[in-house]
């Protein structure tokens, strides 16, 4: 059991810390608190699952914003999404607003979900650099257009549509030669 200090109420609450005895996180609430903080007992939950056969995978959204006439990458935190799979999700593109130029549409924010198999921001970051100058070097080396934000999208989810496709096909085959099976047995009869 670790005892947690909160502070707020309702929908504006916040964890504080934590301790590994009530007393100490009471002392703390009322020397540190001004009657704000409050202690709630929190259960360790350490081995009551069995994890080990759990594979966590990480999906780490990596923004880009055109200002300045650059391409500037936003200074998240090291947040994240994490699943468990043996395999990972493909990454994917977006683009939201426009700038219209003649006929093309030229977005100015570049959102990247970035799939790894580490909890690594940087490593996410470094690999949506990467793409965010492959869509660069589509055209002019300055401008994004959606038209080439759609293509690396398709390009990414192009692969797990084909695996998708293969394992309904050999779903399908299974079930038709279980079927075949089952007539057979039945007419030998």
């Amino acid at each position: 059991m670790i005892y947690a200090v909160f502070c707020g109420f309702y929908s504006d609450w916040y964890a504080v810390g934590y301790f590994n005895n009530r007393v100490d996180a009471d002392k703390y609430c009322t020397v540190c608190g001004n009657d704000e903080y409050y202690v709630r007992e929190i259960k360790n939950l350490e081995n009551t699952v069995d994890l080990s056969k759990v594979t966590l995978k990480y999906e780490y959204c990596v923004t880009f914003d055109f200002r300045d006439n650059k391409w500037i990458m936003r200074n998240e935190s090291g947040e994240y999404v994490c699943y468990n799979s043996t395999e990972l999700k493909p990454n994917r593109v977006s683009s939201y607003g426009s700038n219209l130029s003649y006929t093309e549409l030229k977005p100015n924010r570049v959102i990247f979900q970035i799939n790894i198999e580490e909890n690594n921001r940087k490593k996410a970051e470094k690999i949506a650099q990467d793409y965010l100058y492959k869509l660069l070097s589509c055209r002019d080396g300055i401008n994004i257009y959606e038209e080439d934000v759609e293509l690396m999208d398709d390009e990414f989810i192009r692969p797990f549509k084909i695996k998708e496709k293969l394992r309904q096909q050999e779903e399908l085959r299974k079930k038709e030669l279980a079927e075949l099976k089952r007539l057979k047995e039945k007419y030998e009869e």
